[in-house]
């Protein structure tokens, strides 16, 4: 059920999240629960507050949301992978919290992020291993294989990786896996293309869905540890704050995927971030698909 959630915790205790939105009456994407909504936020002027009290989301962080689109009743749904169709893996390097996302394409292409692996100071070698022995244990009838991408920073001498200073990518080519990577892309661009991503499609479904329960850093980036700090002037900084791990380090694997999958997945690379354009934008979301590749846009 949309908006209910039972899981156990660390301690072995049984945990029920309940959300306003498991009431057909509260639901936000009907008129009665958008109008429901629209008055309620009224008695929270803070949207810190909000957040905190109304979408138990314990995640804020002082600062501006990078991604103020993403909604945890729009984006984020159990998904489980598909056996006969590629499963993508996005790597961050780093010892104190490398990252890997597993992720892979739906049949409306829309990306579909199932699993996380986050490791704590580990060597690029240790954490390779881990994901590797994860990846078999989640999926162990996949037979399409993996398509792996990662930072052209891994091709760079890295002292952190390992003592003999042995670059990330050929630490990983050792152990079966080559990663690729895209050329060209700036961070910015690569937040542009989760934008897009982000945006309700024609029929009012994103272009992108994240697993909660297999990749809990990655919403938490999302609903408020991922922003831009705020200046000694009370202004929002250009850039995130990269260094908060882990959850910059799972932002930053979701770009690496981005980018490298950006023409199959129908986005268009932008010169700017269309967010920070203060008139109007036009919709700039994927569209429903047309033949030729090309989207019709209504």
């Amino acid at each position: 059920m949309s908006g209910l959630g039972v899981s156990e915790n660390q301690l072995g205790w049984t945990a029920v999240r309940l959300h306003y939105s498991c009431d057909p009456a509260k639901d936000p994407h009907t008129d009665e629960g958008a109008a429901w909504l629209e008055k309620a936020k009224r008695a929270y002027p803070d949207p810190h507050k909000w957040a905190t009290e109304m979408e138990i989301n314990w995640w804020i962080t002082a600062g501006a949301r990078v991604y103020p689109e993403f909604i945890e009743s729009d984006h984020c749904r159990p998904a489980a992978s598909v056996r006969r169709k590629v499963l993508y893996r996005a790597w961050d390097f780093g010892y104190h919290a490398p990252a890997c996302l597993i992720a892979q394409i739906d049949a409306q292409d829309r990306l579909l992020v199932l699993k996380e692996v986050i490791g704590h100071e580990q060597t690029t070698r240790d954490f390779a291993k881990q994901v590797i022995a994860q990846c078999a244990e989640w999926f162990p009838t996949h037979s399409a294989g993996y398509d792996d991408c990662c930072d052209p920073a891994g091709q760079q001498r890295n002292a952190t990786a390992e003592a003999s200073e042995v670059r990330d990518v050929e630490i990983l080519s050792a152990l079966g896996i080559y990663p690729r990577w895209e050329h060209g892309w700036s961070r910015k661009d690569g937040r542009a293309l989760i934008h897009q991503l982000l945006v309700l499609r024609h029929d009012f479904t994103p272009s992108l869905y994240v697993d909660q329960a297999g990749c809990p850093v990655l919403v938490q980036g999302f609903l408020g540890k991922f922003v831009y700090p705020t200046t000694r002037d009370g202004r929002a900084h250009d850039e995130p704050d990269e260094s908060n791990h882990p959850w910059a380090d799972a932002q930053a694997a979701l770009r690496y995927l981005a980018t490298r999958l950006y023409s199959a997945l129908g986005l268009r690379r932008f010169r700017y971030q269309p967010v920070m354009k203060s008139e109007p934008v036009e919709y700039h979301g994927y569209g429903t698909p047309t033949r030729g590749g090309r989207t019709r846009r209504e």
